[in-house]
């Protein structure tokens, strides 16, 4: 039993040597093998480096044009590629797309840029153009999203007109919406309102006819005026030539000579 032993250990060595000169020779074959290939790369790596810095990586693919997109009707397209092209500087992976909309987001007229790559050599700039809803004061615009700006040059544009102290601008936009609704049924639209100092509110018609709200209960007194207009005054023959409803119990009308 104990020689059954020796010999099964014997030949389990056997094996072992075998197996571990097996490995080392291979290593020595992948060795021999791979140098050549790693001398190769490395050869090659060499080359790349020594190229890129011989390349300035601005010179690659430069951009040849820019292409602006947009629905216009008071901005103009080469405007924004003349405002465009002085920052488009380096080439197709190195512009600086940033700068590129910083230069247009603004101009007055613009409320809104994204710029990205097209390939190989192009900028495509789309540009959202503000919606002017009323006139503020005589310089301003205001657009439909409440946002305040002043244009190169006012434009005769058919809009409501508002006049208020600075910083009111959101608030009397939204009155301006609210109280239109209000005197819907009774077909007057209102050209002109007015918010001074003293915080009294008053309001012009496109058909000429002022109304005076004042300060308090802007709200029932609008509402009280297109009740009553809407019931006695719009059938009138003569012209109104504005209404006071500053009054507790009741308002006052003036009428325009014949």
């Amino acid at each position: 039993m104990v020689k059954k032993r020796q010999a099964v250990r014997g030949v389990r060595q056997v094996r072992e040597n075998r197996l571990g000169s097996v490995m080392k020779n291979t290593s020595r074959l992948l060795s021999v093998f791979w140098r050549p290939r790693l001398l190769a790369v490395f050869i090659l790596l060499t080359g790349v480096v020594v190229v890129y810095e011989e390349i300035n990586i601005k010179d690659v693919l430069p951009i040849a044009s820019v292409k602006i997109e947009g629905e216009f009707n008071y901005l103009d397209k080469n405007l924004l590629q003349n405002k465009a092209l002085p920052v488009v500087e380096g080439g197709f992976f190195s512009v600086d797309l940033e700068a590129v909309r910083n230069e247009l987001i603004n101009l007055p007229w613009v409320e809104d840029v994204s710029v990205r790559r097209l390939w190989p050599d192009q900028l495509l700039v789309r540009v959202i153009e503000k919606q002017p809803v009323v006139y503020w004061g005589d310089e301003s615009l205001l657009s439909s999203k409440g946002e305040l700006f002043v244009p190169e040059k006012i434009l005769d544009i058919n809009m409501p007109h508002l006049e208020g102290p600075e910083g009111q601008h959101k608030t009397m936009l939204k009155e301006l919406a609210r109280m239109q609704a209000w005197l819907l049924e009774t077909g007057l639209q209102i050209q002109k309102m007015k918010l001074d100092a003293r915080r009294s509110w008053s309001l012009q018609m496109s058909s000429g006819l002022k109304l005076r709200l004042g300060r308090k209960q802007m709200h029932e007194r609008l509402q009280r005026f297109a009740l009553v207009y809407k019931n006695n005054l719009q059938s009138e023959n003569r012209e109104i030539m504005h209404i006071d409803m500053r009054y507790t119990n009741g308002f006052a009308v003036a009428w325009k000579e014949a």
